[in-house]
């Protein structure tokens, strides 16, 4: 075989290796940054295992401070409430990294994206009884303290310091307006 036919082979290859990229690249980003998109591809994840259906409301879409991720707040029909972290590509568009949701009224997630990792809280405060919650990390000397008198449904987030290593697990306390600790 010729030098030439080897190049023209190996030129082939690549092209068809780039195409081939592109489009797995493009197949998992593929949602588009708006709620309906997010709320039906939403729908699809979470009925991609389920043997009943669920049904994702998209409550709100935060993006994470100036990064790659989204964090989409979404209710079910029977009223928990859930989270999907959403990671936006070079396309501009976003694919669906995780999601959860549950019965907790709130719960404390650890969200890394490409500018360091968050620690984020999902949750509702039915009558607004909840004015504020602390947020205390169980293996490491960090916490925060973040204002929900004003929203029945939150996504808030707090960007944590890069020297830490233990980052999951969070002691949630929640508070009145008057500072008294919700039970």
């Amino acid at each position: 075989m010729s030098k030439t036919k080897k190049i023209m082979y190996y030129a082939v290859f690549l092209i068809v290796l780039c195409i081939g990229c592109s489009l797995y690249y493009f197949n998992q980003y593929h949602v588009n940054n708006d709620n309906v998109s997010i709320q039906s591809n939403l729908k699809d994840w979470l009925n991609r295992r389920s043997k009943e259906e669920i049904i994702p409301n998209v409550v709100d879409v935060v993006r994470l401070d100036n990064s790659n991720s989204y964090i989409a707040l979404f209710q079910l029909e029977n009223n928990n409430i859930g989270y999907s972290q959403l990671i936006k590509g070079l396309n501009g568009k976003l694919k669906i990294e995780r999601s959860g949701y549950g019965t907790n009224v709130v719960s404390y997630e650890k969200i890394e994206t490409n500018k360091g990792v968050y620690g984020i809280l999902i949750g509702k405060n039915p009558n607004l009884k909840m004015d504020h919650l602390s947020v205390k990390l169980t293996h490491e000397e960090f916490g925060f303290t973040t204002d929900v008198s004003k929203d029945e449904m939150f996504v808030k987030y707090e960007k944590l310091p890069s020297g830490l290593k233990e980052t999951f697990q969070a002691e949630l306390t929640l508070f009145d307006e008057n500072n008294n600790v919700i039970q």
